[in-house]
């Protein structure tokens, strides 16, 4: 069994993206996930989570733990795209809960599809990440 997360930017959302995700996961499973492995990915809808999603439906038994944002007052999943309205600064903390709910959960590695200016969500996934995971250097693969 293997536990890998993938995160992304949405703007690294092409086919050639797409593609080098997909090689790499191939790569570090030895060109099979096994039954019982799990990727764990947020909800965008473009990007690596998307990819996320696409690579797990085309393989067998395969686990996907999506982490969803949530209502910071009631703790309830929210959709992506349609949820109440936040002032922005509510949006990033919102987003910055989810990154960290992904960074810490025990896994095998952190995949990110990462922007040349590396600024954003997935720079923040990064950070948690490297918190919680003391070997982040063994675990931690930028495409």
């Amino acid at each position: 069994m293997i536990v890998i997360g993938i995160v992304g930017s949405r703007t690294r959302n092409s086919e050639e993206d797409k593609k080098k995700l997909m090689l790499k996961i191939f790569d570090l499973c030895s060109g099979m996930l096994y039954t019982g492995s799990k990727l764990i990915t947020g909800d965008c809808d473009r990007g690596g989570d998307k990819f996320a999603r696409e690579i797990a439906s085309n393989w067998k038994d395969i686990e996907v733990d999506i982490k969803r944002i949530r209502d910071p007052k009631t703790g309830e999943e929210m959709d992506f795209n349609n949820h109440r309205s936040f002032t922005y600064y509510e949006m990033v903390k919102i987003f910055y809960a989810r990154n960290e709910e992904i960074a810490k959960e025990e896994m095998d590695y952190l995949v990110a599809l990462v922007t040349s200016n590396r600024k954003g969500g997935t720079e923040n996934t990064i950070k948690y990440f490297k918190k919680h995971h003391e070997d982040w250097e063994d675990k931690l693969i930028l495409i």
